[in-house]
């Protein structure tokens, strides 16, 4: 992927791209940046082009003085990217966090958005473990997240992001957490914001436009169910599960993911 910068009142965003043709804009998850969608743009067939900002507060994206993270805030700075980038309409990917981002943008902007790709997408309350609840209590939470080192956070990938740890970038994985280091304050920040994602389940109802919800039918971060919910929810959606998948189908069967989504971006599934 070719890489580059855009100012945006929201910070200074580094962009991922590929390709050329229809803009394919993708948004990542938390403790994640742009370069999670390598396989899925490497996968896109000619005509489509892929293009994946890191959201501010995560990967080289540095967010502008005064940005408080929120899902309102990170589908903003969504907006000003595509804006930025001068993508009038698109077809929208998000991953986990970033699917719950993307419904809102497609639900406050319809006319821009061709089709909405939800992947694992955070967007209805469910119960969390331990380990997920943790760093949202004030006090204890900021210690113990001051105290997350790389290994905890390379065993959450591949214990629980990944169904399939053989699947899992490991020096991708590991950038990512010298990415988390360096804006340790604001990763926890974001954390926290995104924790409720009631704002995502108010606006699933309002999308308009064709929807897929793809999961990793063994996804233990973000169950099966809330996809399938999702299909029930808005009126042209469609759910696909990939058997064995975890949270990530894009990463970890990216062959299988990418043709489920290119179909239904072109009007086939």
């Amino acid at each position: 992927m070719d890489t580059r910068y855009v100012e945006i009142p929201s910070g200074r965003i580094r962009v991922h791209e590929s390709g050329s043709g229809t803009p394919v804009l993708a948004i990542h998850g938390l403790f994640n940046s742009g370069e999670t969608f390598s396989r899925f743009f490497e996968r896109l067939p000619e005509g489509l082009r892929g293009v994946a900002p890191d959201l501010p507060g995560f990967g080289e994206t540095s967010p502008a003085p005064g940005f408080s993270p929120s899902w309102e805030g990170f589908a903003s700075a969504a907006v000003e990217t595509a804006d930025a980038l001068g993508l009038d309409r698109f077809h929208l990917v998000g991953h986990s966090m970033g699917g719950g981002i993307a419904a809102l943008v497609c639900a406050s902007h319809p006319d821009r958005i061709d089709r909405l790709v939800l992947v694992d997408a955070v967007s209805f309350p469910h119960p969390l473990p331990l380990k997920g609840r943790l760093p949202r209590i004030p006090v204890l939470g900021r210690i113990a997240f001051a105290l997350y080192g790389e290994g905890m956070f390379v065993s959450y990938f591949a214990n629980d992001v990944f169904n399939d740890e053989s699947a899992m970038d490991l020096s991708r994985v590991r950038r990512h957490y010298r990415y988390l280091d360096r804006q340790r304050s604001m990763a926890l920040a974001s954390l926290r914001a995104v924790g409720d994602p009631s704002p995502v389940a108010a606006a699933i109802g309002r999308i308009r436009r064709p929807t897929l919800a793809l999961w990793g039918a063994d996804d233990r971060l973000v169950p099966a169910w809330v996809g399938e919910r999702i299909e029930r929810s808005v009126e042209d959606a469609v759910h696909r599960a990939i058997p064995g998948c975890g949270h990530a189908p894009l990463e970890e069967r990216p062959d299988e993911a990418a043709r489920i989504v290119v179909d239904f971006l072109g009007g086939r599934g």
